[in-house]
């Protein structure tokens, strides 16, 4: 929305803070949707639609001790209206039920004083929510007074302490049974030839390695690089990937070069890219685009392993209910990333599903490349389940249908929404044309 006339300073910061209260008057009016949603899919509703099969809908307890049990996939459904993942709706879900149920006093400064950005409240929320209801509640009585006062950080601080001083056992038995929580992941998104390299290690194991890189760090020094000392950090950990390389380095001799694993690469090139010398852009699999440059670099330091061709317009089918061999493969080439709305997983872990369910006892080739779609386990379950359902134009469209007629389109290019009329349409009848597909797109 536009703003209108402005005639002074005044009027602007009158205007920020009209804005602000209209922020959190949305924000905890979605924590109100939150919870009455809840309300809607009691746990006990589970199965009044008949038998619930094996790896159906649950009655689950998303919140802390005192919170009402909910249908564990109804938060599909409100996290599409919202645009978000379902994993996200879950959690914006049990935040709100324990806000209401567990923490009355942030409940009343986000929802009815306005006194606070709901972050804070729902941060608090998952902060305690290991604590018993009794737990809790002091917890909640202590900061009733200065909850909307204390700047955010110092008011986590002192819930974190509080929940510490609340459950000692628990936080020790966290402490020693923290070899679960530990991982290492790389960032799927490389920024200018860099990624992120995201670790959480036991304490020993960390001070260890963080004196392994600094030694590393110490050594290039002394070789003459004058980059910054966290540039040389980054480049010692690289080095700590190739062993030889870092032993060699450690013991005062000058390493050989180094050469990197075999590996097995999906670059998307045009044909013309093939002929250019030094522009162009190339897009690795799963991860994003690169220019021809970095690529060759990359590529300079592994044995290469080329795979042949996809033709990605070819219709592919089999008998068999599984997507297997290149038929899976020409699937998760076509549709990078899971198709169902607003998720974000482009990795290979994905179950392809058929968009119209497989009939053991229906015509032959049901299993093709335009009726299957990449979904993570949890999205192939609420699909499965949940009750939503989901057709596909031609081959890479996706159009998803809820139980209450919420209408999204999924693609590589991601998530949009289209109307009802069409929606219903998509769904009326088994045969879809061509014409009605583009019907869809013109609409968005």
């Amino acid at each position: 929305m536009a703003l209108g006339p402005v005639d002074s300073p005044g009027d602007i910061l009158t205007a920020a803070e009209r804005a602000l209260r209209a922020k959190r008057a949305a924000e905890a009016e979605i924590l109100c949707l939150a919870v009455a949603w809840a309300d809607q899919h009691p746990g006990e509703t589970i199965g009044q639609f008949g038998y619930t099969p094996r790896g159906g809908e649950q009655a689950v307890r998303m919140g802390g001790e005192g919170t009402p049990e909910v249908a564990d996939l109804c938060p599909a459904e409100l996290g599409l209206s919202l645009e978000i993942h379902p994993i996200a709706a879950r959690h914006l879900i049990a935040d709100a039920l324990d806000l209401r149920h567990r923490l009355p006093s942030f409940w009343t400064a986000v929802v009815h004083h306005l006194a606070m950005p709901d972050w804070v409240a729902r941060k608090v929320a998952s902060l305690t929510r290991g604590l018993t209801s009794l737990q809790v509640a002091e917890v909640d009585r202590a900061l009733a007074d200065v909850a909307a006062t204390l700047p955010p950080s110092r008011l986590l601080r002192t819930v974190e302490a509080m929940v510490l001083a609340a459950d000692n056992e628990t936080a020790d038995r966290e402490r020693e049974g923290a070899t679960d929580t530990r991982f290492a992941t790389l960032d799927r998104e490389p920024k200018a030839g860099n990624r992120h390299l995201y670790a959480r290690l036991e304490d020993t194991d960390a001070l260890a390695l963080d004196a392994t890189i600094a030694r590393v760090a110490e050594l290039l020094a002394a070789e003459g690089d004058e980059a910054a000392i966290d540039v040389r950090r980054s480049k010692a950990l690289g080095i700590l990937a190739n062993p030889e390389h870092a032993s060699e380095l450690l013991a005062g001799r000058r390493p050989s070069t180094p050469h990197g694993a075999p590996a097995v690469l999906y670059l998307h090139l045009t044909e013309t890219d093939f002929t250019r010398d030094a522009d162009g852009v190339a897009r690795f699999e799963q991860d994003g685009p690169i220019t021809l440059a970095h690529a060759r670099h990359i590529l300079g330091h592994r044995h290469v392993t080329i795979k042949p061709v996809i033709d990605l317009t070819q219709e592919l089918s089999s008998d068999a209910y599984e997507f297997t061999g290149s038929l899976r493969e020409a699937v998760l080439l076509r549709t990078p990333a899971d198709c169902f709305p607003y998720a974000v997983a482009t990795t290979g872990r994905r179950d392809v599903d058929h968009s119209v369910p497989f009939d053991p006892h229906g015509p032959p080739g049901q299993t093709n490349t335009g009726n299957g779609g990449p979904l993570t386990r949890h999205h192939h379950r609420i699909k499965t389940h949940g009750r939503m359902s989901v057709r596909q134009p031609w081959p890479g469209l996706y159009v998803w249908r809820t139980p209450h007629r919420r209408y999204r389109v999924t693609d590589h290019r991601g998530t949009r929404t289209i109307s009802t009329h069409i929606g219903d349409c998509l769904f009326d009848g088994d045969d879809i044309t061509q014409g009605l597909a583009l019907l869809v797109l013109d609409a968005l």
